[in-house]
């Protein structure tokens, strides 16, 4: 709940949607901003009211204004790149001028640690490897031509601050970088769906079209029957009302097959006015009856023309491996069908009894 807030109040910020490719970065963009201006709005209270130490003062003052031009550059600029680089920026400058000018005082060199993880996850491997190079070149070598003037140093309350500090802010950018990366991987995974549903899905029926039937006749061993069905004088339909009216025509009778079907099968558009039904049952009164009903439900629905629309059925026995010869005696049976004047259906008996029904 907390979560979804938050995301909702970067969202209003930012005038754009969590569905926007670019919200990510963006919103990474912005916490780091908004956590590393909240750090040096502390710091620089803490520098002047608290023990005044006037240049850290500056410096801090500083990086909040520079701060909030990176505000500027990424909500009215839509510079997510340019914001980036001076949060990096901000951030690694500040580091290493308190670890020049306090050595190795108040846990000063552990903000080093700061730049090679934010740099890397605002800007990127190649940029953000750049600043994390520099950045450690800097600090190997003032460590290494500073280090023998340095003394031991107590870890005081100051240190457990700094420490403080820095554990936090790599733990909340740690944690929104893995938010709003399984936020990215949900999206993903939906939009996925989401296209491999419209794959193999018949657009104008909302059926599963001729891919998803030939995937399922050839993967799955529990289609029993499978029956094809064509549209009687469809063409007429098209020639004579229009093709909205032959599309609304479709739509109607795709309903009606899934309708009637229900849980004994499925039935998908084969391709123009066809349609193929396959069966989870294997009773061949069953089947019958169900294509009986179908037509009759069929011809006796008002389709709001002069004529009735009737349907012609050919089906027959199937199994996975021999799917072929079974569309083959399906397609013959549905000829026959049509051959004995439509509205009919044929059932193709010549596979009972042998592979298919066993």
């Amino acid at each position: 709940m907390i979560n979804k807030l938050f995301y909702s109040r970067i969202e209003a910020w930012l005038n754009q949607s969590r569905s926007d490719e670019e919200f990510r970065e963006n919103s990474f963009v912005f916490v780091s901003l908004t956590i590393l201006i909240a750090i040096l709005s502390f710091l620089l209270y803490y520098n002047v009211f608290i023990i005044f130490i006037p240049i850290l003062a500056l410096i801090h003052g500083m990086g909040v204004v520079s701060g909030l031009a990176g505000y500027y550059f990424l909500k009215n600029r839509r510079s997510t790149r340019t914001a980036g680089i001076i949060t990096v920026t901000i951030m690694t400058t500040i580091s290493l001028l308190f670890i020049i000018g306090t050595q190795n005082r108040e846990f000063a060199l552990a903000f080093c640690f700061l730049t090679p993880v934010i740099a890397v996850f605002i800007l990127g491997y190649k940029l953000g490897s750049f600043f994390s190079l520099i950045n450690f070149a800097v600090v190997a070598y003032f460590c290494l031509t500073e280090m023998q003037n340095w003394h031991p140093v107590p870890f005081d309350t100051i240190s457990f601050i700094h420490l403080t500090i820095i554990y936090f802010f790599l733990f909340s950018i740690s944690y929104f970088y893995d938010s709003g990366r399984r936020h990215t991987m949900r999206l993903l995974k939906e939009s996925n769906l989401q296209l491999k549903a419209l794959s193999t899905t018949d657009v104008l029926t909302g059926l599963p079209n001729r891919l998803k039937m030939e995937e399922l006749l050839l993967n799955f061993d529990e289609v029993k029957w499978i029956a094809m069905l064509d549209v009687d004088d469809f063409k007429s339909v098209n020639d004579n009302y229009g093709h909205d009216i032959g599309d609304r025509v479709l739509k109607v009778i795709a309903k009606q097959l899934a309708n009637t079907i229900g849980d004994d099968g499925v039935a998908g558009r084969w391709g123009g006015e066809e349609f193929l039904i396959a069966f989870y049952i294997s009773d061949v009164d069953a089947i019958e009856k169900k294509l009986i009903e179908l037509q009759a439900k069929i011809a006796a629905k008002n389709f709001g023309l002069e004529r009735n629309v009737t349907v012609s059925c050919g089906a027959t026995p199937h199994q996975s491996h021999m799917h072929r010869t079974a569309f083959r005696r399906a397609d013959e049976a549905l000829y026959r069908a049509k051959a004995s004047g439509k509205n009919c259906y044929k059932l193709d008996m010549t596979a009972i009894g042998m592979e298919a029904l066993q």
